[in-house]
C-alpha cells in the first residue's frame, strides 16, 4: 500500500514542474516572438524614416531651385539661381522642416528630425568654361532648331572650303614677288643714293640735296652728262646740281661739309652695289640691273676722289695750288658711266593715281564711314569690361585679330593679309548650332534689332546694340565689334574677287597698265608686275566693300562671283565714297531665302570661334543687360546651376525603445541617425 502511495504522489508532483517549465518556456518564445517583431517592425521602419529624410531633403533642395532668377528666365529662357541673400543652407532646412512635420495620428512611425545640413559642392554657371550655361540653352533651343537647318548652313559654308587654300595662294604669289623685286627695290635705293632721285606712286619727282653725283665738272653740262635723258627728271636733279669743281671759287668749309655729305652718300650707294651684286647673283634680275652693276666701279673713283678732296682742303697748302691739285683731281670725277633709265617718269598726274594710295585714304575714317548707311547713327554703346569672365577663368579670349589694319596694310607697306580668316569646322555639331542659334535669337546686331519687353510691358534695355558682333569680336563697344565683323567679311570677300579679277585678261590688262604709268619709268620688269599684283587686290578689296555695303543692305551677293558679277571698274577704285560705294551696291537684287547673307557670315564666324569664348561672352551680355535694367546687383557669374547636398537625420525608436526588448537585447536603443546625399541641378 505504501508502495502505491509513492507510487501515486510522484506523477502528481511531475505534472506540476512540467506545467511551471511550459509556462516558462512560452513566456520567454513568447517574448522572443515579440522582440523579432518589432525589430522587424523597427528595421522597416528604419527604411520608411530613411526614405522619408532624404525626399525631404529632395524635396527641400527642388524648392530652393524654384527660387530660381525670373527676370533671368522670362528675357533669356534659363533657370540659374542666384548664390545670394539668405544662404541656401537655411532655405533648404524651412523646406525640410516643413516636409518633416508631425502627421497628426494616433502614432506617428516618421516622427523625427534633421540634425545637420550642408551644401557640399555648388556647380556656377561658368564653370568647366561654361558648359552649364551650354546645357541649359541646348535644353531651350531644343523647341527651335532642328538638324535640317544645320545641314543647309553647313552647305553654304562648304562653298566657301576653298577660300583659305586660296588666301594663302595669293599671299604666297605676293610675297614671291615682292622677294623678286629685291633686285628692283636696290636700284631704287641706288637712283636716290646716286642721282638724289625719289618718284613717288603719284609720279611727283623730287631730288634730294646731297647725292653721289651732285657735282658738274664741266661748265656746260646737260643732262647726258649725268647719264639723265629724261628731261622731266634732270628738270629737278639740275637745281641741285653744283658746278663749283669747275673752278674751285669756293673751297672754304661749306664746299668740305658738301664734300664729307657727298662722300657718305657714296659709300652708301657702294654698299648698296656690293648687295645688288650678290642678290643678281642668286635671284631673278632685270635687264636694267645688269647694266646699273657694270657702272658700279665708277662709285669707287668718285670715292677716292672726294676723299682726297677733304685732304687737299684741310691741307697747309696755299689756296692756288690746292685749286690747282683739285682741278687735276677732279677730271678723274665720273657722273656718266653709272645711269639709269627713267623712261616714263611724270606720266602718271595727280594725288589719285596709284589705286593703293585711293584705297588708304579711303579707309582712313575707317571701313563703317563707307559701308553704312547712316555712319553717324551708328550705336554708341559700350561696356566698361570685354571678356570679363573670360579674363575671370583665365582664359585668354579669341579672334582679337585687327582686320581693318590688313587693309592699311596693303596700301602703306604693299602687303597683302588674306588668310586667318575661316577655320575648321569639322567638330561643328547641332549642340554648338543650338548654341549660334540662340545668340542670333536673342541678341540683336546691326542688320537685326530685338524689341524684347520685360513682365510688365516694358521695354528690355540692351547693354550693346550689336550683340551678335560683340560675341565674334568681344571688343567694348558696338562700333568696335561691328567694324570688325565687317572687315573680317571685307577680307574674306576680296579672297573671292581677287579670284574673279585676276581670271579675267581684260581687267589683268587694266592693271598692268596703271601699274606701268606708275612705276614704268624704272624699267624695271619684277617691280612693275609686283605693282599689278598690288593693283589687282587694291580692286578687289574695293569691289569688296561693295559687296559688304550690299549684305548690310541684305543684298543677293554671290558667295563665289565670276568676272562677269563684278560691279565695280578700275576707274571706281578712285571713288571710294559711302555714296558711290552704296550706289553700285544697289545693283544687287534682294535677298532670297538661299542667300548667305550676313546672318550666315555671323553665324559662320561664330562657328570659328571656341565654345568656351562664345559662352562666357554670352554671360558678359546677360549680365550687363540685368544689370542696365535695374538689377544692379545681378552677377552672372554667382548664379548656381547643380548642387550636392549632404544631410544628417535622426530618428527615435518606437520597438527597441521598449523595456522588456531592451533588457533582452542588453542594449538601450533610443534612435537611428542616417546620412543622404543628392545632388540637384536645373536638368
Amino acid at each position: 500500500m505504501r508502495l502505491k502511495a509513492l507510487i501515486q504522489i510522484r506523477p502528481r508532483s511531475s505534472v506540476r514542474s512540467a506545467a511551471a517549465g511550459i509556462t516558462v518556456m512560452m513566456s520567454l518564445v513568447g517574448v522572443l516572438i515579440i522582440a523579432m517583431i518589432g525589430t522587424c517592425v523597427e528595421t522597416a521602419r528604419y527604411t520608411a524614416c530613411a526614405g522619408q529624410g532624404c525626399e525631404a531633403l529632395r524635396v527641400g533642395t527642388d524648392a530652393l531651385l524654384t527660387e530660381y532668377s525670373r527676370p533671368l528666365y522670362d528675357n533669356y529662357g534659363l533657370f540659374f539661381i542666384e548664390d545670394t541673400g539668405t544662404p541656401f543652407e537655411q532655405v533648404i532646412s524651412r523646406y525640410v522642416g516643413e516636409s518633416m512635420k508631425n502627421t497628426p495620428g494616433f502614432m506617428d512611425f516618421l516622427k523625427g528630425e534633421m540634425t545637420s545640413l550642408e551644401i557640399t559642392a555648388k556647380t556656377y554657371v561658368g564653370d568647366d568654361e561654361a558648359k552649364p550655361l551650354a546645357e541649359e540653352i541646348k535644353e531651350y533651343m531644343k523647341r527651335f532648331v532642328t538638324g535640317e537647318e544645320l545641314s543647309k548652313l553647313l552647305g553654304k559654308v562648304s562653298r566657301l572650303s576653298d577660300t583659305e587654300a586660296t588666301a594663302e595662294s595669293i599671299e604666297k604669289t605676293v610675297d614671291e614677288e615682292k622677294e623678286d623685286t629685291k633686285l628692283d627695290n636696290r636700284i631704287l635705293r641706288l637712283m636716290y643714293l646716286v642721282d638724289g632721285v625719289r618718284i613717288s606712286k603719284n609720279g611727283s619727282i623730287k631730288c634730294d640735296t646731297y647725292f653721289a653725283k651732285k657735282y658738274a665738272t664741266v661748265k656746260d653740262y646737260t643732262g647726258a652728262d649725268f647719264g639723265i635723258r629724261e628731261s622731266v627728271v634732270w628738270k629737278s636733279v639740275k637745281k641741285q646740281i653744283s658746278k663749283n669743281p669747275t673752278t674751285f671759287k669756293d673751297i672754304g668749309p661749306k664746299f668740305l661739309s658738301g664734300v664729307k655729305k657727298v662722300r657718305e652718300k657714296t659709300e652708301e650707294a657702294i654698299r648698296e652695289g656690293e648687295r645688288l651684286k650678290k642678290d643678281y647673283a642668286t635671284g631673278k634680275h632685270s635687264d636694267m640691273a645688269a647694266r646699273v652693276i657694270a657702272g658700279l666701279p665708277s662709285l669707287s673713283g668718285n670715292l677716292r676722289v672726294l676723299k682726297e678732296t677733304e685732304k687737299l682742303i684741310t691741307s697747309s697748302d696755299p689756296a692756288d695750288q690746292k685749286r690747282e691739285k683739285l682741278v687735276k683731281l677732279w677730271k678723274d670725277y665720273d657722273t656718266d658711266s653709272l645711269s639709269f633709265d627713267y623712261s616714263g617718269a611724270g606720266t602718271a598726274k595727280g594725288d589719285d593715281a596709284s589705286p593703293l594710295d585711293a584705297l588708304g585714304g579711303a579707309i582712313g575714317d575707317g571701313i563703317l564711314s563707307l559701308v553704312c548707311k547712316n555712319p553717324d547713327k551708328l550705336s554708341k554703346k559700350g561696356i566698361k569690361n570685354p571678356d570679363k569672365y573670360a579674363k575671370y577663368y583665365k582664359e585668354s579670349p579669341e579672334n582679337k585679330d585687327d582686320y581693318t589694319a590688313r587693309v592699311k596694310k596693303l596700301s602703306s607697306d604693299e602687303k597683302v593679309e588674306l588668310g586667318g580668316t575661316l577655320g575648321s569646322i569639322a567638330e561643328y555639331g547641332l549642340e554648338e548650332f543650338m548654341l549660334d542659334s540662340y545668340i542670333t535669337k536673342t541678341f540683336s546686331s546691326y542688320t537685326e534689332k530685338k524689341n524684347k519687353k520685360d513682365k510688365d510691358g516694358n521695354k528690355w534695355k540692351n547693354s550693346l546694340d550689336y550683340g551678335w558682333e560683340y560675341v565674334v569680336a568681344g571688343e567694348k563697344s558696338d562700333k568696335a565689334n561691328l567694324e570688325s565683323v565687317v572687315s573680317r567679311i571685307l577680307v574674306l570677300r576680296t579672297v573671292t574677287n581677287f579670284t574673279a579679277i585676276i581670271a579675267d585678261p581684260v581687267k589683268r590688262a587694266e592693271a598692268f597698265t596703271a601699274a606701268v604709268a606708275v612705276v614704268g619709268f624704272t624699267g624695271l620688269t619684277f617691280l612693275i608686275h609686283f605693282t599689278q599684283t598690288l593693283f589687282i587686290a587694291a580692286w578687289a578689296f574695293a569691289e569688296s566693300l561693295c559687296d559688304v555695303a550690299a549684305i548690310l543692305m541684305k543684298k543677293d551677293v554671290p558667295l563665289i562671283k565670276t568676272s562677269a558679277q563684278v560691279k565695280t571698274s578700275f576707274f571706281e577704285i578712285f571713288l571710294l565714297t559711302n555714296s558711290s560705294i552704296r550706289s553700285r551696291a544697289k545693283r544687287y537684287l534682294p535677298e532670297k531665302p538661299l542667300s548667305f547673307g550676313y546672318k550666315e557670315y555671323v553665324i559662320m564666324f561664330l562657328m570659328m570661334t571656341s565654345g568656351k569664348t562664345r559662352r562666357y561672352r554670352i554671360m558678359d551680355l546677360i549680365e550687363n543687360d540685368m544689370k542696365k535694367n535695374g538689377y544692379e546687383g545681378f552677377s552672372f557669374g554667382k548664379c548656381v546651376f547643380e548642387m550636392e547636398t549632404e544631410a544628417d537625420f535622426s530618428f527615435p525608436s518606437k520597438f527597441f525603445h521598449l523595456p522588456g526588448i531592451a533588457r533582452i537585447l542588453n542594449r538601450d536603443l533610443s534612435g537611428y541617425n542616417y546620412n543622404c546625399r543628392i545632388k540637384a541641378g536645373y536638368i
